[in-house]
């Protein structure tokens, strides 16, 4: 019958290993948790605007149509927003084509970062041909909050809390 022969482990050897394991552990864990992240990672640039109807000022059905629209937060232009709106006419006319862009910042004090602004389109419409238009403003870094909506009744305002937008600035 053979002899079973046992490798010495030494002292030596079993403080290398843990030490080396100790290493590579170390590296993976500061590699997932201590590294900084990209600030892209925390929020989307662009964050878009729910559809609203309308029918156009005095309820007049030539001056209906649909607002569509993206809310930009820049990463590389810290407390800027930008938005940017669609108003798709369903029928060719003349109409005031006025879209109002009120907000919110959850972290401005006495109103500031707050307030409302407007975006004037053409006044000529032809039907189903986009009219846009584009606002910047300063806004406090941190939550905001924003409801667009044109100068007529529009489903906006049949559930506002379903057409507020909320996001973040750098």
């Amino acid at each position: 019958m053979a002899a079973i022969v046992r490798p010495v482990v030494s002292p030596i050897m079993i403080k290398r290993t843990a030490a080396r394991s100790a290493v590579v552990a170390g590296a993976a864990i500061a590699s997932t948790v201590c590294v900084p992240v990209p600030a892209h990672a925390h929020h989307s640039e662009f964050t878009p605007l729910p559809v609203a109807y309308s029918l156009g000022e005095n309820f007049s059905a030539p001056c209906s149509g649909q607002l569509t629209g993206a809310v930009h937060t820049p990463h590389d232009k810290p407390g800027q927003v930008t938005v940017s709106v669609s108003w798709l006419p369903f029928f060719t006319g003349e109409c005031h084509n006025a879209i109002f862009v009120n907000y919110w910042s959850a972290v401005g004090e006495n109103g500031q970062g707050s307030g409302n602004r407007l975006i004037l389109l053409p006044f000529v419409s032809r039907a189903f041909e986009p009219l846009t238009g584009e606002i910047t403003f300063p806004m406090p870094s941190g939550g905001g909050s924003m409801t667009v909506a044109p100068n007529a009744v529009s489903t906006t305002y049949l559930d506002p809390l379903a057409n507020t937008v909320r996001f973040a600035v750098v």
